[in-house]
């Protein structure tokens, strides 16, 4: 099969690798359509030690099921399915209790690390646990069920908020992440929500939405104008899709006394805390990392046309030409928010 190999940090080649055979439990998939994460950009450049070359990258993915283990009864070839970026165990105490993405023994589909390496989507093919298997809506294309991954990103982050109707929300950070946790934000009923960025082209994937207010913080006036459009009380929830100091200053910042601040992005693996702040405020501050369990209802929003995409699908790139999409996100001056490979 064909591959896109990082052979060495932003090194590629495009090649043939052996076609992956799955196992008793497994499910081999024609990989149709691959986005390229944020992750994948930094690893790619050598942050972040995720990405050792050499490496299959990609784990936002779809595709059909080309063929299955010996044991998998609930899939067929031909079925139309994404799947779970994570691979986890199910038998762990966490995937016991539901944190699939906290599970003991779990491997992220496309990372090679010190600890593992576990090839990803950016090829023809690949194979994968059936029980992290999901199928895609007919209604649904190959290119958006690829987004499944990003926005069951941000469905976590707000389902651990307590996000409902009537409630506000500031999101920090206007790259992927943060985009697709205010459409899930929307989604849960918030009645209003303040993206903060720092790039129009960006910010402008979320300008048409109802409910939404944009703020470019290039200026640094971003807390004057989230205090003028909440009353001066600042938000129910803060939901910090960057993770550096000056979000972090920002989320205590934009919260409400008794607010809650989610993060999500971890850009710095430590950040200054104003524990003082947290304390005598009263604020909840919640980590949230990857998802678990919100593929299924992310995929019936797309379905119903509750979330959009499209700001995500229109820059698309043949497989074989996926050096040049990782250039052109590398050089980050085109303004292109995401890049679909597809296959």
């Amino acid at each position: 099969m064909k591959a896109l190999i990082l052979t060495g940090y932003t090194e590629f080649m495009y090649t043939d690798v052996p076609t992956p055979v799955p196992g008793p439990d497994e499910v081999l998939i024609r990989l149709k359509a691959c986005s390229i994460c944020g992750s994948d950009i930094h690893g790619c450049q050598g942050r972040g030690g995720r990405r050792l070359p050499p490496i299959i990258m990609g784990h936002e993915a779809s595709g059909i099921v080309a063929r299955i283990g010996i044991n998998v009864k609930n899939f067929h070839e031909g079925d139309r399915v994404t799947f779970d970026s994570t691979e986890y165990c199910g038998c762990c105490d966490n995937c016991r209790n539901g944190m699939t993405n906290l599970c003991n023994r779990r491997k992220i589909v496309g990372v090679s690390c010190t600890d593992y390496k576990k090839d990803g989507a950016m090829a023809e093919y690949i194979a994968v646990k059936a029980h992290t298997l999901y199928r895609i809506p007919d209604s649904v294309t190959f290119e958006e069920a690829c987004l499944i991954e990003p926005l069951a990103v941000g469905l976590h982050a707000v389902k651990l908020s307590g996000m409902t109707k009537g409630r506000s929300a500031v999101i920090i950070g206007d790259g992927t992440i943060g985009l697709m946790t205010l459409q899930a934000a929307r989604a849960a009923g918030a009645e209003h929500i303040i993206l903060v960025g720092m790039q129009d082209g960006r910010l402008a994937a979320a300008s048409g939405l109802s409910r939404v207010t944009v703020i470019n913080n290039s200026d640094g006036t971003a807390l004057e104008q989230v205090m003028r459009l909440t009353n001066h009380k600042g938000a129910d929830i803060i939901y910090d899709a960057a993770g550096l100091t000056k979000t972090m200053e920002d989320a205590f910042s934009f919260v409400k006394t008794g607010g809650t601040i989610v993060c999500i992005g971890n850009t710095s693996a430590v950040v200054n805390f104003p524990l003082q702040d947290c304390i005598v405020r009263q604020i909840r501050v919640l980590g949230s990392y990857s998802s678990a369990g919100e593929y299924s209802p992310g995929l019936e929003l797309i379905q119903k046309g509750l979330v959009d995409l499209s700001p995500f699908t229109r820059q698309t790139y043949p497989l074989s030409q996926g050096e040049e999409a990782f250039r052109l996100l590398m050089d980050g001056k085109s303004g292109v928010l995401k890049v679909v490979l597809t296959i």
